[in-house]
């Protein structure tokens, strides 16, 4: 008899941690939530699973994890009937890494720092500057992402999994400052995205 996973999961509707919400949901795994605002973030409970403080964070079995890429993986890999991600050792689990490691560091880093110092940071202390080039190295990314989703409907295998949400968090990241115009491949994946039953991705 299989025995049943215990998932607490340390959320904040803004963060990435809808990311891995939106995991749980397809994987169809009972989870606890914690999520009680950013007051959670930071504090000395979080801090026992993420040495920074932030959110998401994960207890998975009493294991903590942190990254919304490692906890989203590691919950697909409970659920291998659902083939929400690629199995290890095979050629999919490398393409996974690929555009998972791809969307974060190619995309999502240029996002942060537009984050930071438009909205997060106090007016005093943003520097908008780097504004200009931070979506012209976006773009860059976007493009090469847009090229790979004009011969398949999605990332790995071409099929529907983690990795779609994981890069998805990214794109949409992205759409919110304007920078998915002239990119048709990533806005007709991210409307088929949209369209999940479960997807957590913030539509306004």
């Amino acid at each position: 008899m299989k025995t049943m996973t215990k998932i607490k999961l340390f959320e904040f509707e803004p963060t990435r941690s809808a990311r891995c919400r939106w995991t749980l949901l397809e994987a169809g795994l009972d989870y606890k939530s914690v999520n009680n605002g950013p007051q959670r973030i930071g504090s000395d409970e979080v801090k026992k699973i993420h040495p920074l403080g932030k959110l998401p964070a994960a207890e998975i079995d009493g294991k903590p994890l942190f990254e919304s890429a490692a906890i989203s993986t590691a919950i697909a890999d409970l659920v291998p009937e659902k083939n929400l991600v690629a199995r290890p050792g095979t050629r999919g689990r490398t393409v996974h890494d690929q555009w998972v490691s791809f969307a974060l560091t190619e995309m999502e880093a240029w996002l942060w720092p537009n984050q930071l110092n438009t909205f997060i940071l106090p007016e005093e202390m943003r520097n908008t500057a780097c504004l200009e080039q931070n979506e012209g190295m976006f773009k860059r990314g976007a493009a090469a992402m847009d090229s790979a989703l004009g011969a398949a409907d999605y990332l790995v295998e071409d099929r529907f999994t983690v990795a779609d949400i994981l890069a998805g968090y990214t794109l949409n990241g992205g759409r919110k400052f304007g920078y998915l115009d002239g990119f048709a491949n990533l806005q007709g994946y991210l409307n088929r995205l949209f369209a999940r039953e479960h997807c957590t991705l913030d539509q306004s």
